[in-house]
């Protein structure tokens, strides 16, 4: 029998199968990769997103804790005479207050994170970052209009805010996911205002943000039906 007829006999291979049975299979194989693959991506997307929003729900916990213990007041926003952040100490704006509360420090200094490079990272698991960032950090944003702004030697046009003075706190945004690339280090880092937050909110959660409200409730919204009268700005 020569090599052509130990691979084919009577136009079957050995195994009992056909050629064409054989690229049949294959071809079945290859059109449920394709469906199951995308199923399962959206299905830990939709993991991810579920755990941004558990963050979400532990950071405005924290937010609550802090104006109990702060006169009511939320923490501000960002601001260079709030960042905070020292060797042993990398939290900032936002996060600086909210860290003791979340248990991912102590209140001073805030040590467990040995080192800036240790909390800046995407692989670091603390409320800050969102399951969906692989390669950013510090991945959520804070709006100026609704937690106030601290700018160095100047009268802030954001003035910190109390939850109590909100008209519509259901409308009114919090922190949200942040669309730039995280881990800056900036004094207004991490912050938004109606001026940037087509740029600064991020839709990462299948076109969506995760965004937490004044009133603690959480929602998956589109940038486009942003109002920044009723959304961002005090209101």
């Amino acid at each position: 029998m020569t090599k052509r007829q130990t691979i084919l006999v009577g136009s079957r291979l050995l195994g009992g199968f056909t050629l064409v049975e054989v690229l049949v299979v294959v071809a079945i194989i290859a059109i449920l990769a394709a469906i199951l693959i995308p199923v399962g991506k959206s299905m830990m997307e939709k993991g991810n997103s579920a755990m941004c929003i558990n963050n979400l729900r532990q950071i405005g916990g924290a937010i609550q804790q802090y104006s109990a213990d702060n006169d009511g007041f939320f923490p501000y926003s960002a601001g260079p005479s709030y960042e905070g952040k020292s060797t042993s100490h990398p939290f900032s704006g936002w996060q600086a207050p909210l860290a003791y509360y979340l248990g991912t420090g102590q209140l001073s200094p805030f040590t467990i994170y040995k080192s800036q490079a240790s909390y800046d990272s995407p692989t670091a698991r603390h409320p800050f970052n969102c399951p969906s960032c692989k390669t950013a950090f510090r991945t959520y944003t804070a709006n100026k209009y609704a937690m106030g702004f601290l700018p160095s030697g100047a009268t802030s046009p954001y003035p910190r805010r109390k939850p109590t003075a909100f008209l519509r706190p259901s409308q009114l945004i919090v922190i949200a996911d942040s669309a730039t690339v995280d881990g800056q280090v900036t004094a207004n880092s991490g912050a938004f205002d109606d001026t940037n937050y087509q740029t600064n909110i991020g839709t990462r959660h299948s076109g969506k943000a995760n965004a937490l409200f004044a009133d603690f409730h959480i929602e998956a919204i589109e940038r486009a039906t942003i109002d920044p009268a009723k959304n961002i700005k005090h209101n």
